[in-house]
């Protein structure tokens, strides 16, 4: 279809409007098609539609703006309408330059903040060393008093046995202080034996599992 052909089948498609939004119409898209030149003529033709879909987007825009639009390329339209949209766009980048400043400032608070963060981590880690650095001393501590405990009962059992023959009573005495001083080793012993079987490994797995917690949530939190 020509442009001739075009504008003719439009103006009877617009004959049931006003006579004057009739001519304003033809005479909008007739210096359209001028402004567009020969060469692209066809290819504007084109773009507007068929003139029935023109013809109808023309009427529907008059029945919804009045007399308060103007014709365009694709239709009639309502100005404060369109420039209502282009704010509305406008507001729209505005709220997303918005966020993205937001995050902006969260990703400097969060720098500001290593800082802080690195001191925590630091203090923790050096009050679980200290803590575990102090078992550790009770753990050794139980057991160098169980041996040496058990060394001299030992001693005082064996001179007591001597004494018997020589002094009974002294021997006696010597005896029941090596019994003594066996049982006190034996429960230190024990002690040790708990200590390095049952408290440590506990005490490694809690402080193992407190610094688990603190850099694998981290790492949770940041994917």
């Amino acid at each position: 279809m020509n442009r001739l052909e075009f504008m003719q089948r439009l103006e009877a498609l617009l004959s049931d409007i006003s006579q004057s939004e009739r001519e304003e119409a033809l005479q909008y898209y007739n210096d359209y098609l001028n402004d567009a030149g020969v060469e692209n003529e066809q290819e504007v033709l084109e773009a507007m539609g068929s003139p029935e879909q023109l013809a109808r987007v023309i009427k529907e825009g008059l029945d919804e703006n009045g007399t308060e639009g103007e014709f365009t390329e694709t239709g009639y339209h309502k100005e404060t309408f369109e420039q209502e949209a282009k704010n509305e766009v406008v507001k729209k980048e505005e709220k997303k330059r918005l966020s993205g400043g937001m995050i902006a400032i969260l990703i400097i608070l969060c720098i500001l903040a290593m800082p802080m963060l690195a001191a925590l981590v630091s203090g923790l880690f050096g009050a679980g060393v200290g803590i575990l650095g102090g078992f550790l001393g009770l753990f050794v501590g139980t057991a160098v008093t169980g041996g040496v405990l058990f060394i001299l009962a030992l001693l005082l059992l064996g001179i007591g046995i001597g004494e018997l023959f020589i002094i009974p009573l002294v021997g006696m005495c010597l005896i029941g202080a090596g019994l003594l001083l066996l049982g006190l080793s034996i429960f230190f012993i024990w002690i040790t034996v708990w200590l390095w079987g049952s408290a440590l490994p506990w005490m490694i797995r809690k402080i193992v599992g407190l610094f688990s917690r603190i850099f694998h949530g981290k790492k949770g939190e940041e994917a």
